[in-house]
């Protein structure tokens, strides 16, 4: 495949990695961040770093927007340059509420961009290995086969999800569902913890258990090490989570469990876990202490 013109507007946990892959493809890649001095090293005769979103989208034929906040786009797309753009392509791999999403699409479609959502899943490693899971807010490979190969390098999989808007929705649910499951197991800690079973206990029946999950397979090591380094953040993971409850009180579905996370997650937040890992959480609600 001939070298394509990236531009990577965000290059934190998931950026990086996503601008690796790229570039050992042999892309041309101009990436931007807030403090070009984090990603200097990401510099080479194929990396150009930045720290302007005007001067990063340039000449660019494909732009990637990498960011986490609702905020974070709308200033970067409505007032930092973006819309001079002559790209192409536009896709967003953030986590963005659909009605910003919808917004964006309507932006750039007056511009003769093709925008699409494409949230994805999977810790920093799973960047970092080209191991993401892609949720794409199209119908099929067809509708944007000139830029499949963003996903197929930098990703385990593509889930084809319908309009654009509809990766955002499943990506939403997802970290719901995930948000939950990790509350559930902090929950079961704390009930057997205070009945006397050491958490070590309860840890060993689960993994040998039907409750078993990638959930326990990948936060278990960090809960009982003590460990929150951040692979996901708690502030991320309250945003998503907040966007669901949203998305459920506007369509008038009933979420009477995960309703419950927002004062867990604000718990966190005040406790000064925002930007550390979500199993940090284990801080708020098992306490499961480190093994010695």
């Amino acid at each position: 495949m001939s070298s394509r013109k990236i531009a990577i507007i965000g290059t934190g946990i998931m950026g990086r990695g996503i601008a690796n892959n790229l570039s050992k493809e042999g892309h041309s890649l101009q990436l931007y961040a807030r403090d070009p001095k984090k990603i200097q090293d990401l510099k080479s005769d194929r990396v150009s770093i930045h720290g302007n979103i005007k001067e990063t989208v340039k000449d660019s034929e494909i732009i990637i927007l990498c960011l986490t906040e609702d905020h974070v786009v709308e200033e970067s797309v409505f007032s930092a340059g973006l819309l001079e753009t002559k790209a192409k392509y536009v896709i967003d791999m953030g986590t963005t509420s659909p009605s910003l999403t919808f917004k964006l699409k309507d932006t750039f479609q007056k511009q003769n961009i093709q925008f699409l959502d494409a949230p994805m899943t999977g810790s920093k490693n799973a960047a970092r290995d080209g191991q993401i899971l892609f949720m794409v807010g199209a119908k099929s490979q067809k509708e944007v086969q000139d830029i499949s190969f963003v996903f197929e390098i930098c990703g385990k999989n593509t889930v084809y999800c319908g309009e654009v808007g509809d990766g955002q929705k499943a990506k939403i649910a997802l970290n719901m569902v995930q948000a939950g499951i990790f509350q559930i197991y902090m929950e079961g800690f704390l009930l057997a913890k205070n009945q006397g079973i050491d958490p070590s206990i309860l840890k060993s029946i689960l993994e040998q258990s039907a409750a078993k999950s990638g959930i326990s397979e990948f936060k278990f090591p960090f809960v009982f090490s003590g460990n929150y380094e951040t692979h996901f953040a708690l502030k991320n993971m309250y945003k998503d989570l907040k966007h669901a409850l949203s998305l459920g009180k506007e369509s008038g579905t009933k979420l009477p469990l995960s309703s419950g996370l927002d004062e867990i997650y604000r718990a966190g937040m005040d406790a000064g876990f925002g930007e550390k890992d979500y199993c940090s959480l284990n801080e708020v609600t098992a306490k499961i202490p480190p093994a010695k």
